[in-house]
C-alpha cells in the first residue's frame, strides 16, 4: 500500500468530515428532490466513513461490534439514496411513488435487521477480532442477510449508474462534465467495494469507505466548480414531451433520430419502430425538410411545419428539427377574421371598403391595358316602407335573397358589394356602358320576378380621361339618381343616352 495501516483512521475521518460538509451545505443550498437525496447520501458516506475508521482503532471485539452497528446506520439505506439521486437528476420530481416505497422498505428492513444481528446471526454469524500493524481487523463468517445486502447494494448502484449514464448521453454540453462526475462518483466506490466481496483487498480490509473518499471528491467538484446543487437539467423526456408543439429530430441524412409525444399524435405513422427511418415515410410531401416553412394537409388536419437547422459547437450542419403544430383551428380563424375584414355579415357581399379595394384594382388594370370596364349602382325602390311595413328582419331577409339574385346572375369575374343600407356595387370588367346596361335591365328584371322588389340602376362606363374610381362611381351614381327622378325602376346609363323602364309585372 502507498500509505502505512496506522494512517487509515485519519484519512476516514477526513473522508467523513468532507461528507459531512457536503451534506450540510446541499441541505442549505436548496430544497428539491435532487439537494434531498444528494444530503442523504452524503450523510450515509459520513456514518460509513467515520464508523469504519473509528472501527479500525477499536482496542477489542465489543467496540468493534458497536463501530459496526453505527456503520450500519447509514450502508442499508445507500441504494435508496443512491437512486433517488439518479433519478431527481433525470426527472425533477425525483423518484417514482411506488420506487420510493419499494426502497425505503427495503432499506428500513436490512436496517432492522442488522442491528439485531446478536439475536439471529443472519447477517454475521461469527466475527473474530485481530490486530495488525496497530489497526483491528474483523475477520467474519457471513450469513444470508449479508449476501441479500451486498445484492440489493449492487443492484441500488447499477440503476443508479445506469441513469446517470443515460443522463450523461443526453446532456447538453452545459451539463456533460456535470454528469459525468455524478457517475464517476457512482462508480468508483462500486469498484472497490466489488474488489473487497471478491476477497482481493489486502489483508481483509474494506476498502469501499476508500471509494467513497473519491466520490467525496469528484460531487465536491461537481457542487463547487459546477454548481450542481443549483444548475440541473431539465430532463430530455420532461422537455420533449412538455413540448405542446411535435417535433422530429432528423439526423444529416433526414433519419429520423428522435420525436416527442405530440408528434405522435400529430402524425399518426411516427412510433418508435421508424427510428433510422427516412422522413419521406412520415408525409408525401417531398420537400417537407427542405422548405423553412409550410402547412401541409395529414389525416384532415392543417399542420404547419417549421425547419430548423441543428448544428455543432464549429458552425457545421448535424441534422434537422421539425417543429409541428396543429394550425386546424388556427387557420379557420383566420379565414373567419378575413371573411370579416371583407365581406357583408348580412348579404355575403364584399363589405364598403373591401369593395372599394377591388374596384380601384380594377380600374388600374382597365386603364394599363386600355380595356372597358362599367359600373352598376343600385338600390331597392321605397325600401324604408318595407321596412316600415314589415320590420327589419323582413328587411333584411330581403336584402340577403337580393343579393343572392345578383350574384347568381353575375359572372366570376365581376364584383359585387354593398355599399350601403340597400345599395350595391357591380364592378363589370371587359364590360362597355351598353353591354353593362343590358346586364343592369337584366338584373331588375330577375329581382322583379324572384325577389317581388323593384330596382332602380346607374350604369357608366370607364372613360378614357377618367382619372379614379370616384369620377366612375359619381357618373354612376348620377345615372341612378336620373332614374329615381325618371320613376324609379329602371336601368339609365350615363351620360342618358339610353333607359329601360319598362313595366315590370
Amino acid at each position: 500500500m502507498l500509505f502505512t495501516f496506522s494512517a487509515l483512521p485519519v484519512f476516514l475521518l477526513i473522508t467523513a468530515i468532507l461528507s459531512l460538509s457536503l451534506c450540510v451545505y446541499a441541505l442549505c443550498a436548496q430544497k428539491t428532490a435532487f439537494s434531498r437525496h444528494y444530503a442523504g447520501l452524503m450523510f450515509c458516506s459520513t456514518v460509513y466513513a467515520l464508523g469504519y475508521g473509528l472501527e479500525l482503532a477499536s482496542p477489542n471485539l465489543q467496540t468493534m461490534q458497536a463501530m459496526l452497528r453505527i456503520q450500519y446506520l447509514g450502508i442499508p439505506f445507500i441504494p435508496y439514496f443512491w437512486v433517488g439521486l439518479a433519478c431527481s437528476y433525470l426527472e425533477p420530481g425525483g423518484l417514482p411513488r411506488h420506487w420510493h416505497w419499494g426502497l425505503l422498505t427495503l432499506s428500513l428492513a436490512i436496517f432492522a435487521l442488522t442491528q439485531t444481528n446478536p439475536l439471529h446471526h443472519l447477517y454475521y454469524a461469527q466475527m473474530a477480532y485481530q490486530r495488525l500493524d496497530g489497526l483491528a481487523i474483523a475477520h467474519t463468517q457471513k450469513g444470508s442477510l449479508y449476501w441479500a445486502n451486498i445484492a440489493y447494494l449492487d443492484l441500488g448502484t447499477v440503476i443508479g449508474v445506469l441513469l446517470l449514464f443515460r443522463a450523461w448521453r443526453q446532456a447538453m454540453p452545459l451539463y456533460r462534465t456535470q454528469a459525468m462526475l455524478l457517475l464517476a462518483g457512482s462508480l468508483l466506490p462500486w469498484m472497490f467495494h466489488l474488489i473487497y466481496v471478491m476477497g482481493a483487498a489486502p489483508d481483509g480490509v474494506d476498502i469501499a469507505p476508500f471509494g467513497i473518499a473519491a466520490t467525496g471528491v469528484t460531487f465536491a467538484i461537481a457542487t463547487l466548480r459546477h454548481r450542481i446543487l443549483n444548475i440541473q437539467p431539465l430532463a430530455r423526456d420532461l422537455v420533449l414531451d412538455g413540448i405542446a408543439e411535435g417535433v422530429v429530430v432528423l439526423d444529416s441524412k433526414l433519419r429520423i433520430i428522435d420525436f416527442n409525444r405530440a408528434a405522435t399524435m400529430l402524425l399518426p405513422p411516427l412510433d418508435v419502430s421508424m427510428i433510422g427511418c427516412d422522413y419521406a415515410q412520415l408525409t408525401d410531401d417531398a420537400d417537407i425538410a427542405s422548405v423553412d416553412q409550410q402547412v401541409i394537409i395529414k389525416n384532415e388536419r392543417q399542420l404547419e411545419i417549421r425547419r430548423s437547422e441543428l448544428k455543432n459547437r464549429h458552425g457545421h450542419s448535424i441534422g434537422i428539427a421539425l417543429l409541428i403544430q396543429d394550425v386546424t383551428e388556427k387557420m379557420a380563424m383566420i379565414e373567419d377574421l378575413r371573411q370579416l375584414a371583407a365581406f357583408d355579415e348580412l348579404t355575403g357581399c364584399y363589405n364598403r371598403r373591401h369593395l372599394l379595394e377591388l374596384s380601384a384594382r380594377a380600374l388600374l388594370l382597365a386603364q394599363r391595358y386600355q380595356q372597358p370596364l362599367s359600373l352598376i349602382i343600385l338600390d331597392i325602390d321605397d325600401f324604408k316602407k318595407i321596412n316600415d311595413l314589415h320590420g327589419h328582419p323582413m328587411g333584411d331577409k330581403l336584402l340577403s335573397h337580393v343579393a343572392n339574385t345578383l350574384r347568381y346572375r353575375l359572372r366570376a369575374t365581376d364584383i359585387l358589394g354593398r355599399y350601403g343600407g340597400d345599395e350595391f356595387i357591380i364592378v363589370l370588367p371587359l364590360t362597355t356602358g351598353p353591354q353593362g346596361f343590358e346586364i343592369a335591365a337584366q338584373l331588375r328584371t330577375s329581382c322583379a320576378t324572384e325577389c317581388d322588389v323593384q330596382l332602380s340602376l346607374g350604369v357608366a362606363e370607364r372613360e378614357p380621361g377618367c382619372v379614379g374610381f370616384d369620377d366612375l362611381l359619381k357618373n354612376a351614381d348620377f345615372a341612378l339618381y336620373q332614374a329615381k327622378n325618371a320613376g324609379k325602376n329602371r336601368a339609365m346609363l350615363y351620360p342618358l343616352s339610353c333607359s329601360s323602364d319598362k313595366p315590370i309585372y
